[in-house]
């Protein structure tokens, strides 16, 4: 019988790169994080996990866990105690589900192009051929460009990902099959395990672009939701299955940015201006 398991948990924090947590209603809010350009902004989870037969003991508390800045002064967001992990055998399935979503803006006047997610791990497989499976899936719910120099967008920009998928087989043998942000490994008779890696990549400029826009981006949207997915069939032979995650870390390439001048500021500039001009023609008579 399958049994499906959710973590409650919620936390609230004003201070910038200070989580705090606490358990109320099926999220955890890790907080906001401002690294040198780039802010992450109400960095939330949410996981659940469906497993049988027999069932998990274990609940989900913080498949993500709460995130940092990596390095510390830095744009990148990293999720350093992650503890996705399936391991089953006879017979068994496991499904870890982590759903993430936060805001990115421009911590200064900077422009972002790109954003990047890089999530990866290590994998087995033991059992006869085609018997034993672990798969990994990074998905997008969303991404979206919901704001430019400071106005919410009525209809906001879908940004699609490019997905790049690796693997490596450290020992025995496995088929892999790659494709949209998924991973998986199939048995093929024996014990085999390695390491794999997805990556997401998501072209700010191009889809403002694409959509007639022009200007600097300064909020975007993100949702999305990472498996982790093992199953074996066989209950007469050994078999086992597992997948785990080691990293996840979300970055972003930007450059500078220039503050211009509000109206108001133009027209005092122009006044200046004038008078300077002014005197000096005084001066010279």
């Amino acid at each position: 019988m399958r049994s499906l398991y959710f973590s409650a948990l919620f936390a609230l924090t004003g201070l910038v790169g200070l989580p705090v947590t606490s358990r109320v209603a099926g999220a955890v809010l890790y907080g906001n994080f401002a690294g040198p350009n780039i802010s992450y902004l109400n960095v939330a989870e949410t996981d659940s996990q469906i497993a049988g037969p027999p069932p998990a003991d274990s609940t989900p508390s913080g498949l993500f866990g709460a995130p940092a800045l990596s390095p510390p002064v830095s744009d990148n967001l990293a999720f350093p105690a992650l503890s996705f992990s399936d391991l089953v055998a006879d017979g068994q399935f496991q499904l870890q589900d982590g759903k993430l979503t936060f805001d990115v803006t421009p911590t200064t006047t900077a422009t972002i192009h790109s954003l990047s997610f890089d999530e990866g791990g290590a994998w087995r497989v033991d059992g006869p051929e085609g018997d034993a499976s672990a798969e990994a899936t990074l998905l997008f719910n969303d991404l979206r460009i919901t704001a430019i120099n400071g106005v919410a967008l009525g209809a906001p920009i879908i940004v699609d990902p490019t997905f790049t998928e690796s693997d490596a087989i450290q020992t025995g043998s496995a088929d892999v099959s790659k494709a949209n942000g998924d991973i998986t490994f199939t048995s093929t008779g024996g014990d085999a395990a390695g390491t794999w890696d997805i990556t997401a990549d998501f072209n700010i400029d191009a889809a403002l672009a694409g959509a007639d826009q022009t200007g600097r981006v300064t909020s975007i949207s993100v949702a999305l939701d990472d498996q982790l997915f093992a199953q074996t069939t066989s209950v007469s032979s050994l078999t086992l299955a597992s997948m785990d995650k080691k990293h996840f870390i979300v970055s972003g390439s930007t450059s500078p940015g220039s503050v211009t001048p509000e109206p108001a500021s133009l027209s005092l500039l122009l006044g200046v201006a004038l008078m300077m001009l002014r005197r000096r023609k005084q001066e010279s008579l």
